[in-house]
């Protein structure tokens, strides 16, 4: 990913930030302080709301780097370099060398990221459980972060190419047919199909009044059908200068 800012190494693998992740910050922090948190939590001054949105979209920031270092020490232990880890727009991405060589590598390397979001979120729940709610600026974070990590790991879940979802779904194709190639066909196009209708429902919110959701869901299907798009034709590409023996199911 171009015009990104590296800031240090987890585990041995560099961290980056591109441009575009400052915005997602800002977006956050205003979504969270000016919205969110007011309609929840009452009676704090302004520049609580805005100190804790600011906190919260940070520590947001610190759940994915979580599930993408989950996603990139599970591909190193199966002997995929990883470049790196990128917080962008649309949250982070783990930037691996190489495509899976088996499909119970790529179920294993997709699943545990859904799964990190889904235990912080459980994590989190536990934490709130024993601090018994209250109206302070730390329960307001934790009732934040584990709700929006139990919504991440769901997302991530289902079933559209290249989400982690969709690529436990190619896995599970692969698999079966024992295909590499049919199965990033059928999924990328499940993947383009379901980025098409994502972006449809941005049309129906926006013009339903929710033009700041309806933007942002068109965008996000707009990224997705796109990037199922460029991953299919990736994959096609990396099939044809690798042996079909290091394809296996």
């Amino acid at each position: 990913m171009t015009s990104t800012i590296r800031r240090g190494r987890i585990a041995g693998i560099p961290l980056g930030l591109h441009y575009s992740y400052f915005v997602l910050l800002a977006l956050l922090t205003w979504r969270v302080s000016g919205a969110i948190l007011p309609d929840r939590y009452t009676g704090w001054d302004s520049w609580v709301y805005w100190a804790t949105g600011a906190i919260a979209a940070i520590l947001l920031s610190a759940s994915v780097v979580l599930h993408e270092l989950a996603h990139s020490l599970v591909a190193r232990s199966r002997g995929i370099e990883v470049d790196g880890i990128n917080l962008f727009i649309l949250g982070g991405v783990s930037e691996l060398e190489a495509d899976s060589r088996r499909a119970r590598d790529e179920f294993l390397i997709a699943m545990v990221g859904p799964i990190t979001s889904l235990l912080i979120s459980v994590i989190l729940w536990g934490i709130a459980s024993i601090l018994s709610g209250g109206n302070s600026p730390i329960n307001a974070v934790i009732w934040y972060l584990g709700i929006v990590n139990l919504v991440l790991g769901i997302f991530n879940l289902l079933p559209v190419f290249p989400l982690d979802g969709g690529r436990v779904l190619r896995s599970v194709i692969w698999g079966i047919s024992g295909s590499h190639g049919g199965a990033t066909t059928a999924a990328s196009i499940l993947g383009r199909v379901s980025g098409l209708g994502i972006m449809a429902l941005g049309v129906v919110w926006f013009v339903s009044g929710n033009y700041v959701g309806g933007v942002w869901l068109a965008f996000i299907g707009w990224f997705v059908q796109t990037a199922a798009k460029r991953s299919r034709f990736d994959a096609q590409d990396a099939d044809e200068q690798r042996p079909r023996s290091e394809l296996e199911p």
